[in-house]
């Protein structure tokens, strides 16, 4: 199985150059969820390039028929910080033009929800395959305008580009993947949420994270992904909708 690669251009250098973003996408014959997988979003980072390297080189031994829904994956998703050097060091965790960390300036919809509980009671008598296409609608448009706001005469920040532009890969992902790394001396352990334990046993970690409701709000790339959607589960618990 060949995937399919796109190139989003995402930047361009004083130079004339040109940084963009490449996403490799495996298909399957027969329609199912959506993975995202990414690597490298801190620049410093690299071991995630050599695993998503790794699961390319696997999923193109495959025949589509071995394979339902489809993967998408982004091996380097943030080339502008994969390019940062101060001497000999790589300095890709922060962002050279205002300072901030690179995984903490990302969108959450949530945040922009104000009729959240309007929208949940007006979904009450739908199954959850409705309820999620009509959330994610909701959210598609939002992504969408914010993107068209990026490419206005007045402009934003690169940041504001980068981060729509990323996550509109992923918006209507069913699972998302956002790997980092450290040293060779690191422990190998998964970031998760609260309500997803059981699920995150499947990766067989030895260790793990619990990303406890109401502990975490750091506009990072997996939160940005899950808050809304655990915004929206709330909001329908509250209304005695518990199934998802």
């Amino acid at each position: 199985m060949n995937p399919t690669i796109s190139t989003i251009p995402i930047q361009q250098l004083t130079s004339g150059d040109r940084i963009s973003l490449q996403v490799y996408k495996f298909v399957g014959s027969q329609p199912g969820k959506k993975a995202y997988l990414q690597g490298n979003l801190h620049g410093c980072e690299i071991v995630g390039n050599a695993v998503i390297h790794q699961l390319i080189d696997f999923l193109s031994t495959l025949d589509d028929t071995q394979l339902t829904g489809e993967i998408w994956l982004v091996p380097v998703c943030n080339p502008a910080s994969t390019n940062q050097r101060s001497h000999f060091f790589a300095t890709g965790g922060f962002n050279p033009y205002d300072g901030q960390d690179w995984n903490r300036i990302f969108w959450d919809y949530e945040k922009e929800c104000d009729d959240l509980e309007d929208f949940a009671q007006s979904q009450l008598n739908f199954d959850p395959d409705e309820i999620r296409n009509n959330y994610l609608a909701r959210i598609q448009s939002s992504l969408k305008q914010h993107l068209e706001d990026c490419y206005s005469p007045r402009g934003l920040p690169f940041r504001h580009i980068y981060r729509y532009q990323l996550q509109s890969l992923c918006v209507d992902a069913n699972y998302v993947i956002d790997i980092h790394s450290s040293t060779n001396q690191g422990l190998d352990f998964l970031y998760g949420f609260y309500s997803r334990e059981e699920s995150a046993k499947d990766f067989l970690f030895d260790y793990g994270i619990v990303m406890h409701e109401d502990e975490y709000d750091g506009d990072a790339f997996d939160e940005a992904f899950i808050k809304p959607w655990q915004g929206l589960e709330k909001a329908l618990a509250k209304l005695g909708r518990t199934d998802r």
